[in-house]
């Protein structure tokens, strides 16, 4: 993901960035998904499209990201998203 421009310390520093932009009273909610349909959908076309990567890098091989995406494709998998961060605050 860092490869790909994220910035994995992004919630971490989070609360700075509301305080550095001059708002007060910073909150933020999370909503965390367990599992969802649309969660198998999401696993099947994410790995489809980095499946390169992965390989490329020694990650996985052809045969491991076959049988992952075959036990995706039972739905008998507990995928989950990631987590829905909202944060918040207010001007002075």
């Amino acid at each position: 993901m860092a490869a790909r421009g994220a910035d994995l310390a992004y919630g971490r520093t989070l609360p700075r960035v509301l305080r550095e932009a001059g708002l007060d009273e910073g909150q933020a909610d999370a909503y965390f998904p367990i599992t969802s349909p649309a969660c198998a959908v999401l696993e099947d076309a994410t790995v489809r499209q980095i499946r390169h990567q992965l390989t490329g890098n020694g990650l996985a091989t052809d045969e491991e990201i076959d049988r992952h995406l075959a036990n995706v494709a039972t739905g008998q998998l507990d995928l989950a998203t990631a987590p829905m961060i909202s944060a918040w605050g207010r001007r002075p």
